[in-house]
């Protein structure tokens, strides 16, 4: 019976308005399916991934940069190049040199104290140092002129001007550590140990050459002795000559003072060296 009334439906007109119907529905869904994805290709075209770099907006960036270095460049070089049009062209030319350095401020020079002169070595040549002389000061007597020959032997060698224990030996070659500075420099004289008081000697007949007051050496006696050798005495006090004076061997030439700032630490000293040409030798050598 069922059987018989499908059959019957489906010859009838109920079947072709179901068909119909179906037709209308599986349009309308296509057609919906086609918008949807039309408006997600829309949606995906607008989107920005913010994790992606703007290619536009760094090339703004990087020619605002370029033109900053640009700019800082010109106008370095406007500083530093020279004035072409001399001190009347009211430019100021800035030295490269004072731009590199920096002020260093330090105890020593707020105590009058040039330490890069002590310092800073100076160029040593078959075991000689060069020795530039201090700017000597006023001092009685008359100076020194047509000075009678002398003649050093070598072979009978120098007196010790001071008994006591050399505290500093002679070196050009290598570094010497001076306690009271703290550094290494070398050595162009020997230090001798003595106490404040003691005499000085005359280590070789000789003429005074000079007398001067020394930041380092502090009151300083030098001497020509002859054949091109000279000495230098430091540390001095109660010297009772002048330029000119002529000095036998063993004649008292002051006392020993008490140390300069330099060699506060090494203690009171007889700073000796000894010149051959204007360029140190080993005191040590020449000694007896």
């Amino acid at each position: 019976m069922k059987k018989n009334g499908f059959v019957e439906f489906f010859k009838g007109k109920g079947y072709y308005v179901l068909l119909f119907v179906g037709i209308i529905a599986i349009a309308a869904v296509a057609l919906i399916g086609s918008n949807l994805s039309s408006n997600k290709v829309d949606d995906t075209e607008d989107f920005v991934d913010l994790n992606e770099p703007d290619n536009n907006m760094i090339a703004d960036e990087d020619d605002d940069l370029q033109a900053e270095i640009d700019n800082a460049l010109e106008e370095a070089d406007s500083q530093t190049s020279p004035d072409t049009n001399g001190p009347e062209g009211g430019q100021e030319v800035a030295d490269n040199d004072s731009l590199l350095e920096f002020d260093v401020y330090t105890e020593e020079e707020e105590n009058g104290i040039d330490l890069a002169e002590i310092l800073d070595p100076k160029p040593v040549e078959a075991n000689h140092n060069v020795v530039d002389k201090p700017q000597a000061v006023e001092t009685s007597g008359a100076t020194v002129k047509n000075l009678p020959k002398l003649s050093f032997q070598v072979d009978e060698g120098l007196l010790w001007p001071v008994d006591g224990n050399v505290i500093m030996n002679y070196n050009v070659d290598h570094l010497v550590y001076h306690a009271t500075l703290m550094q290494y420099k070398i050595n162009p004289a020997i230090i001798i140990a003595a106490e404040i008081g003691t005499e000085v000697k005359s280590a070789t007949d000789g003429i005074i050459t000079d007398i001067y007051e020394d930041p380092i050496t502090g009151l300083t006696v030098t001497t020509d002795i002859g054949d091109g050798y000279s000495l230098l005495y430091g540390q001095l006090a109660n010297v009772n000559h002048k330029i000119g004076d002529r000095l036998a061997e063993g004649e008292i030439i002051g006392e020993i003072n008490k140390p300069t700032r330099f060699y506060s630490i090494e203690g009171s000293n007889l700073y000796f060296m000894v010149m051959e040409d204007e360029k140190t030798v080993n005191p040590m050598l020449l000694l007896r």
